[in-house]
């Protein structure tokens, strides 16, 4: 089965002023560097106008996250994951031709996805670092003006490969219905998982067995509903301490993307 196209979304970006500004005063930024954005996983934490009121359509309780990954930028969290090449010039930010998905979601949340695009789309933006002294900053805050002097605020959190280096990738289909097993601390609900191979063309070639799986996968939530294929990033994390044994190994499986859903009680399959 194949993984659905991107599709593509213009977006245009010009040059900035040398500092963000509100109506009233000033914001003192730092400049960032490509390696600083992409050390860190943004959360959104506030989005306002020029006079510090909340921008129409960004929710309070968002869970937008926005990444860097060398000349590439991604949002996600909202409907539809965002994705595009950027250049970043002193303070300056350039967005070219985001790719976006086209998942259809509750209207609230598609809406904040209309008004993130309103926000870059045909804008100048500027962006900088708050609160970061230097690069060991636990939680900087990134500022992304556009020209109206509209903002958001993102707060960083480092990523995991910052914290433990490079990921292995991994597609696992999950099944909608759970088993009980047993673990350490008893009887558990397990998840049942099978891992999935594509080939170069996103076509699925090979399904493995179905195992249990007692872990967590950060970023995803178990829908009964649906049957799903998700592309995660799998970290191998030793112990403070630990020897070289491998029975002394963690696993952190964070959510990259969903594949493939499918609901329950249908047979036509769905892709994000």
């Amino acid at each position: 089965m194949s993984i659905k196209k991107m599709v593509v979304t213009a977006l245009i970006a010009g040059g900035l002023a040398a500092c963000a500004h509100t109506s009233n005063h000033k914001v003192n930024m730092r400049t960032a560097s490509v390696q600083q954005l992409g050390a860190y996983d943004w959360q959104l934490v506030e989005a306002a106008d020029r006079h510090g009121r909340p921008l129409a359509n960004f929710k309070s309780n968002s869970a937008l996250k926005l990444s860097f990954t060398g000349q590439q930028l991604n949002v996600s969290g909202g409907c539809n994951n965002i994705g595009s090449a950027y250049q970043l010039s002193g303070q300056d930010m350039q967005i070219r031709a985001p790719m976006s998905t086209m998942k259809a979601c509750a209207p609230d949340v598609m809406a904040q996805d209309t008004a993130l695009i309103a926000f870059m789309n045909d804008q100048q933006l500027h962006a900088g670092l708050l609160n970061t002294e230097n690069a060991q900053n636990a939680q900087p805050q990134l500022w992304i003006e556009n020209r109206r002097g509209e903002h958001l605020l993102w707060r960083g959190v480092p990523t995991a490969t910052a914290q433990y280096g490079q990921p292995t990738v991994v597609f696992w289909e999950i099944n909608p219905k759970t088993q009980t097993c047993q673990t350490d601390n008893g009887a558990v609900q397990c998840l049942k998982v099978r891992e999935v191979s594509y080939n170069d063309q996103g076509v699925k070639v090979k399904t493995g067995v179905w195992r249990n799986f007692s872990g967590t996968i950060d970023g995803w939530q178990f829908n009964p509903a649906e049957s799903q294929v998700l592309r995660l990033n799998v970290y191998e994390v030793k112990p403070a301490g630990a020897t070289d044994d491998a029975t002394a190994t963690e696993y952190v499986y964070k959510l990259d993307q969903i594949i493939e859903r499918s609901d329950v009680n249908s047979s036509k399959h769905k892709h994000k």
